[in-house]
């Protein structure tokens, strides 16, 4: 087969939020730039899910023109990402999402995008519609993008990055990148677990990669679950739109006996926990409580029901965010008819976003030179909860990651990649089609996908995350080499994809698995049944895994803390994260 090579100063990967985002500024800088989506250009990953909301300080609204409160302050709003994190913030990247929240939004509003409304500290609009201005905006200043483009690999020569092997998804042929810098903005690793709420084409591709090729990654044991996602019927499992409803008007939680699931918690904890985005940490972890008790529906969910709520207020609501009873191309209108008669129905936790991920420092570069991250894709500015916006994060990191990556680029002559390194990824991409009689990957991957939801989901124990990772590395000592499709051509071949996203899939939950086992102590989306308390004297500290020439190390790192100080001592978990939740400023909203 011909070596087709393409030469570009930057590399993006990733078409959501941050990677275009990145682009865009690469862009402005003056140096060619390649964007890489894994789907249809601006509609694959995340970011045209989202619902979404851009949150930043109420004051800097209203200089924008925003209704939003007055009162609010960059102070306030970096009190609350640090409280909500439970102190494990990066406190310098939350200074970035402060300080930059406001430039960023200005931009968007400059670039024609639409919001519908505001509260006291964001704005609302949707996720393909910051996809659209995006998207108009790359193309205006001449950002080359290519779509169906999946990235297997990361080139290194002479310890620094020097371009990745890409393979077009509709021809099956490999494209071989020659690039002076790289930004992963590849987004989560969704595909990890079922159910789930993301794009079914976020296998974490970009995070496995730039772990293989040398990059730190830290807190991958903290995956946030959203709660109240639906689990039936078949046709609306994994949708947000009663998460979105419950936020807004409230509702009636119950598990199978009917009874009401939130009696016997503390006021406090049911007030902030259901009527604010510390709903997703709160009522993850009440749902599977009732679970693991024995009390949860056929699917593994409870139920949720209008309950005392107002029909009227609840129709006009709902009338409002899913016009017609009809939210990303599902029609809801049966739900609605449902909700009026106050049946139930059931709804539950299923993963949502990724609080771990590639270490980056100031400048979002990696521990590998002239490779970068933004995004999800990050080790971020939320430590172990996320309450403000994934939106922001993306729009902001993603910026200062393709300035950053734009001068790496131009400053340092890119070196040569080396071709027996292609040679060897494409060998080894190609197995899958010349193995016979071998496991089925997408009969594999459901399999793993259960079990992560069961054994990774809100609440562990090390019994559990101990089977776990023996499953895993089962899998991937004797299943990973022997996985074969049935169809061995190259165009358009979903098992052999299925296939190549495995190996990310299972490298991504054996280090995450085994970052929960080691976190003896529970913090945010983490709780563990057998540590209890958020430890601040033993665990206020990242955890970090660093790839080396034989095995995988597991470390930690003091949390960076350089403007507020963490408390000391052992809490239980309920009672941290009441005290968390009453540390919020007096500014109002759903963050």
């Amino acid at each position: 087969m011909a070596e087709t090579y393409h030469d570009t100063d930057v590399l993006v990967m990733g078409g959501g939020g941050a990677g275009f985002r990145a682009a865009i500024e690469a862009a402005h800088s003056g140096v060619h730039v390649t964007l890489v989506s894994k789907g249809p250009l601006a509609r694959s990953g995340a970011s045209p899910m989202a619902g979404a909301d851009f949150t930043l300080d109420g004051t800097s609204m209203n200089e924008l023109g925003r209704e939003g409160d007055v009162n609010d302050s960059k102070e306030k709003v970096f009190n609350d990402i640090v409280t909500q994190g439970w102190y494990l913030n990066n406190q310098k990247l939350v200074g970035q999402y402060v300080d930059t929240a406001k430039s960023q939004l200005a931009d968007l509003m400059e670039w024609g995008i639409d919001i519908t409304l505001s509260d006291q500290r964001a704005i609302f609009t949707s996720g393909t519609g910051i996809m659209d201005v995006l998207l108009k905006k790359a193309r205006a200043v001449g950002v080359e993008l290519l779509e169906d483009v999946s990235i297997l690999e990361l080139m290194k020569t002479d310890g620094r990055i020097a371009g990745a092997l890409g393979l077009d998804v509709r021809t099956g042929e490999f494209i071989r990148f020659r690039a002076g810098a790289v930004v992963i903005a590849s987004g989560g690793w969704h595909k990890a677990f079922w159910p789930n709420t993301g794009m079914r084409d976020l296998s974490g591709d970009g995070i496995a990669a730039a772990f293989r090729a040398g990059a730190d990654i830290g807190n991958m044991e903290f995956i946030t679950f959203c709660c109240n996602v639906f689990y039936a019927p078949p046709i609306w499992r994994g949708s947000l739109a009663p998460y979105i409803l419950s936020l807004v008007c409230g509702g009636r939680m119950s598990d199978r006996n009917g009874d009401d699931l939130l009696s016997g918690f503390d006021p406090v904890l049911q007030q902030k926990g259901v009527l604010t985005e510390w709903n997703k940490s709160f009522l993850s972890y009440v749902s599977t409580l009732a679970a693991r008790e024995g009390r949860a529906l056929e699917n593994g969910g409870i139920h949720y029901s209008r309950g005392d709520v107002d029909w009227g207020f609840m129709q006009m609501v709902g009338g409002v965010i899913f016009p017609n009873w009809k939210y990303k191309a599902i029609d809801f209108s049966t739900w609605a008819e449902k909700l009026e008669k106050n049946e139930p129905v059931e709804v539950g936790p299923a993963v949502e976003y990724f609080d771990g991920g590639i270490v980056v420092g100031d400048r979002f570069e990696t521990t590998v030179p002239g490779l970068y991250a933004a995004g999800e894709a990050a080790l971020g500015a939320f430590g172990a909860n996320r309450v403000f916006s994934a939106v922001t994060e993306m729009l902001v990191q993603g910026r200062d990651a393709g300035r950053f990556s734009a001068e790496f680029a131009k400053a340092k002559k890119a070196p040569e990649p080396k071709r027996d390194a292609f040679r060897e990824a494409e060998e080894r991409a190609c197995a899958p089609l010349s193995c016979t009689g071998g496991e089925n990957p997408p009969a594999v991957r459901r399999n793993i996908q259960e079990a992560a939801h069961r054994r990774l989901g809100p609440i562990r124990s090390e019994g559990e995350l101990t089977a776990f990772i023996g499953m895993l590395e089962d899998v991937q000592k004797n299943v990973l080499s022997n996985l074969s499709v049935s169809y061995t051509g190259r165009t358009y071949n979903k098992e052999w994809f299925d296939a190549l996203e495995l190996r990310n899939i299972v490298e991504l939950l054996l280090v995450s698995a085994k970052s929960a086992r080691l976190r003896t102590e529970s913090r945010g989306v983490h709780f563990r049944e057998d540590f209890p308390h958020t430890d601040n004297d033993a665990w206020l500290c990242e955890t970090i895994v660093s790839r080396g020439e034989d095995a995988i190390a597991f470390s930690s790192r003091p949390v960076t803390v350089p403007h507020m100080t963490p408390p000391r001592g052992k809490t239980p978990y309920l009672e941290m994260m009441k005290t968390l939740m009453e540390a919020h400023s007096d500014t109002g909203g759903k963050h």
